[in-house]
């Protein structure tokens, strides 16, 4: 008998390849899926400060453009924008809640909780800064006497 010499041999992995590729690429996708969760992680709670800041800001520029007192009452898993010289005595109110595992730490305010903007100052009464949490990483938000706001990861 002839051997057809047209016919190809067909050459494919075998199944010890084949597993140790997978282990390969199991062991990597050990050593890299950590870090992706921890940089989203990060990504997430930088993206909470940016918005409390963004909230600041917004409470500070209707104080000096509208004529108003305004501020922002820190809580530990919220914080509260109000229109009136205290969150107690504040005429309108909205509550921002962070998730579960996100907390405001270290609030170091002048010795209080509130950050307030008297009718048409653009300076807040008290300033100093508070940190975002979430058990790993830390972003601290800063308000200084002059009014300017800032986050950066600690």
């Amino acid at each position: 008998m002839r051997k057809d010499k047209n016919k190809k041999k067909l050459n494919g992995f075998s199944l010890f390849e084949v597993i140790v590729t997978m282990g390969i690429l199991m062991m990597l996708s050990l050593l890299v899926f950590p870090v992706a969760t921890n940089r989203a992680r990060k990504s997430k709670l930088e993206s909470h400060a940016s918005q409390i800041a963004t909230d600041l800001y917004y409470q500070q520029q209707r104080a000096d453009q509208k004529n108003i007192s305004t501020g922002i009452s820190l809580g530990t898993s919220s914080y509260t924008l109000f229109d009136g010289d205290t969150l107690a005595t504040a005429a309108d109110t909205d509550v921002k809640s962070y998730p579960t595992n996100i907390l405001i730490t270290s609030i170091t305010l002048n010795g209080t909780n509130e950050i307030t903007f008297s009718q048409s100052e653009f300076k807040p009464q008290y300033y100093g800064y508070f940190n975002l949490t979430d058990s790993q990483n830390t972003v601290r938000v800063y308000i200084n006497q002059e009014g300017l706001i800032w986050y950066e990861e600690i």
